[in-house]
């Protein structure tokens, strides 16, 4: 009686570990998307570019149309940043803005109804936030490690003393529809992709990308870092497990399958890179492990039952 009650104890209990396992992964977490080409850009424009003032910018600053960018003599480009003005390097990184402001519509974690101050919400941990437009008036709170996503359906428009703590401007986005003003004096970190056009008033700063897909770039002696996010770099190895059950007429302890699975990285948790098909993807490692430690959960329920089974024979 000790033996089964045992058997079952320990069967029981790492099929709830794997559950678990299963329940802590969540696969519609909030995920970067590949920039491509676009990743050296600090600004980006489609209509025209427009500066006023002192303008510092890290990275590239780029525009599809000739002869669109103004106000470049009060430009400096830091990083090993360079003009990309109506050539085959604008067109691709807009190619690829457009690309990755379709990735970043990924499934609402959160949702607010109407106009949204970001001031008022509290601190927020990785996730999507949606809402039909955004404000920031005062302080943005981010906490945690992962990617923070905000959709608006139309605006995001900051002002006074807006500002965001936490984070990381490689893994913030904004996605807007329409169109991302930055007030007077203002800071924000994160990527700004916008459908139509950016503004950034005298003296905001940008920790990150102003990409704007159809319109256009408008400056005013601002600090826009650009930031290029490095891939952290992974180890590829390969993992071999074979999977044993036993019947329930014989109890004849059979091979049933083998996985072999490479292209693990390290580290186990939080946001890596995997390159798939050419391209670099970002994922994250609990997702990509999650699928094994469960396989191998069940694995060794499996051989306990065998063994417990043989016991009380």
């Amino acid at each position: 009686m000790n033996r089964r009650r045992g058997g079952t104890i320990l069967v029981s209990a790492l099929l709830i570990l794997a559950a678990f396992t299963i329940a802590v992964t969540d696969v519609s977490a909030a995920t970067s998307p590949p920039l491509g080409v676009a990743d050296s850009f600090g600004v980006l424009g489609h209509t025209t570019v427009t500066n006023t003032g002192p303008t510092t910018i890290t990275g590239n600053l780029g525009d599809e149309d000739a002869g669109s960018i103004s106000g470049l003599a009060s430009i400096t480009l830091l990083g090993g940043g360079a003009l990309q003005q109506a050539n085959a390097l604008a067109g691709q990184a807009q190619v690829a803005n457009t690309a990755a402001f379709t990735f970043l519509d990924q499934v609402c974690t959160t949702s607010y109804a109407g106009v949204t101050e970001l001031s008022t919400v509290g601190t927020l941990v990785p996730g999507v936030y949606c809402a039909d437009a955004f404000t920031l008036s005062g302080t943005l709170r981010l906490s945690g490690s992962g990617v923070w996503i905000f959709k608006s359906a139309s605006t995001l428009i900051t002002s006074g003393t807006a500002n965001v703590v936490g984070g990381d401007p490689c893994n913030v986005w904004w996605r807007v529809v329409s169109s991302a003003t930055l007030g007077t004096n203002t800071a924000l970190i994160g990527n700004i992709l916008a459908l139509t056009s950016i503004s950034l008033q005298t003296g905001a700063r940008l920790s990150g990308r102003a990409l704007a897909q159809t319109g256009a770039v408008t400056l005013d002696s601002n600090n826009v870092n650009g930031a290029i996010c490095r891939a952290i770099t992974t180890v590829t190895t390969t993992v071999a497990f074979t999977t044993i059950y036993t019947t329930a007429i014989d109890n004849t302890v059979t091979t049933i399958t083998t996985v072999t699975t490479s292209v693990i990285p390290i580290p186990i948790f939080g946001p890596i890179s995997v390159a798939v098909g050419g391209e670099t993807l970002p994922v994250d490692a609990l997702q990509l492990f999650a699928p094994y430690f469960v396989a191998i959960l069940i694995a060794a329920a499996a051989i306990g039952l065998v063994m417990y089974k043989r016991r009380t024979q």
